[in-house]
């Protein structure tokens, strides 16, 4: 079943990498007819992933832009600029995640956008936000990751700062610009016209974070790197078992330890005077390791799983992506998408069931231009009109084929 709510709004999509790209991404997954603008060169992400699918398209671009019609387009020349504005002119959202001040250098700033359409609601998302001393320095997933204080807090007690392994703090951001976005056009609906909306990637990661920053403001201490090991809980942390994989575990309340114990069979363990509250488990963690430690290391994960599962024991085993897709109890609640064409790989859809149903993919991610002609008819353009645009190479389509309309 597909989620057509937003199908009477229309989003260009002048985004590249991560964080826009996913942002319109789910707005097309919940029926918005997302045009995505590229240059001649692409997307920057199309070439970047090291596993390639059919040609220039790789792993990652795919996993971001499906549900998406793309038009080739050179905004630099006038002709271009015309045909974006009409483009502009008859669409409720614009998205963009370049640098400050580079839709300014084309010609379409906020300002120049809402005076084309007023009702337009103009989105933003960059490393720092549109003003400021640090708005025009570069950004990416990983230097944000690194500033905002993420990776302060990721890594061993006694170990370096590490990087989280995938674009944590892009998705975090896109998915604040969707949610600006459905609050600016449930505005209009209530007569506010458009909006501006400026996301940074900066704030998205502290928001992430928000818990942690109020304890620092509070208490002026820094948090520490803490591992796998929760330091406000004991036990809690990633424990190996016999057949290498690691668990997950946590217990939150004294009455979960009484439990743990029993589903351990370490039933005197509970009334251990050096256990018998979490304050106190936390305080002698080393001793309580060196007891559990060996256990879980003495049968398998399947084990320990059904035993603390049936004890109503916070844990879970740590999975990789095989593992996921091996367990098909685990999928069968999961949005993944099917492949919707040769040699494209099943990818992820976006985690909302709405009236029992995932949002459902009626397009795989586009190659570059490959709706051009499809889009400018759409928007009023005249098949002569297109034909001198192909010619003089003011667009461009998939197929190669810049002379004549197909």
């Amino acid at each position: 079943m597909s989620h057509n709510i937003l199908s009477k709004i229309t989003v260009i999509d002048m985004t590249e990498g991560v964080a826009g790209p996913y942002a319109a991404m789910v707005l097309s997954d919940m029926g918005a007819n997302v045009v995505k603008v590229e240059r001649q060169a692409g997307d920057w992400s199309r070439p970047t992933d090291h596993v390639r699918v059919d040609g220039e398209a790789n792993a990652n671009f795919i996993a971001l832009n499906r549900n998406k019609r793309d038009i080739g387009l050179d905004v630099s020349g006038a002709a271009g600029k015309q045909i974006l504005e009409r483009l502009i002119a008859r669409s409720d959202v614009l998205i963009s995640n370049y640098r400050p001040g580079v839709m300014a250098k084309l010609g379409f700033d906020d300002v120049r956008c809402r005076a084309i359409n007023e009702d337009l609601v103009y989105c933003t998302i960059s490393g720092f936000g549109q003003d400021g001393a640090y708005a025009d320095f570069p950004a990416s997933d990983t230097i944000i990751q690194a500033m905002s204080g993420v990776m302060s807090l990721v890594g061993e007690a006694e170990g370096p700062p590490l990087r989280v392994g995938f674009p944590l703090i892009d998705m975090a951001a896109a998915n604040s610009a969707v949610q600006a976005v459905l609050l600016a056009l449930y505005g209009r609906l209530e007569g506010q016209g458009g909006a501006t909306i400026d996301i940074s990637l900066m704030a998205a990661a502290l928001a992430l974070m928000s818990g942690g920053y109020t304890r620092y403001a509070v208490s002026g201490k820094v948090p520490q790197r803490q591992g796998n090991q929760n330091t406000n809980l004991a036990p809690a942390g990633a424990f190996k078992t016999r057949d290498g994989r690691y668990l997950s575990i946590a217990v939150l309340r004294d009455l979960h330890w009484i439990k743990f114990c029993a589903a351990m069979e370490l039933g005197q363990l509970a009334e251990d005077s050096r256990f018998v509250t979490n304050a106190l488990r936390v305080e002698n963690r080393t001793a309580l390791d060196q007891i559990i430690v060996p256990m879980f290391a003495s049968q398998p994960a399947t084990y320990w799983l059904a035993r603390l599962r049936a004890a109503d024991i916070l844990c879970g085993p740590i999975n990789d992506f095989a593992d996921i897709a091996a367990d098909t109890n685990l999928t069968s609640g999961l949005p993944l998408v099917d492949p919707m064409a040769a040699n494209v790989p099943q990818t992820v859809g976006v985690p909302i069931r709405f009236n029992g149903h995932f949002a459902e993919t009626t397009r795989p991610a586009p190659a570059k231009g490959e709706h051009t002609h499809e889009i400018l008819t759409a928007f009023g353009f005249g098949t002569d009109e297109v034909e001198v645009f192909l010619r003089e190479g003011v667009v461009f389509s998939s197929d190669g084929d810049n002379r004549t309309i197909d």
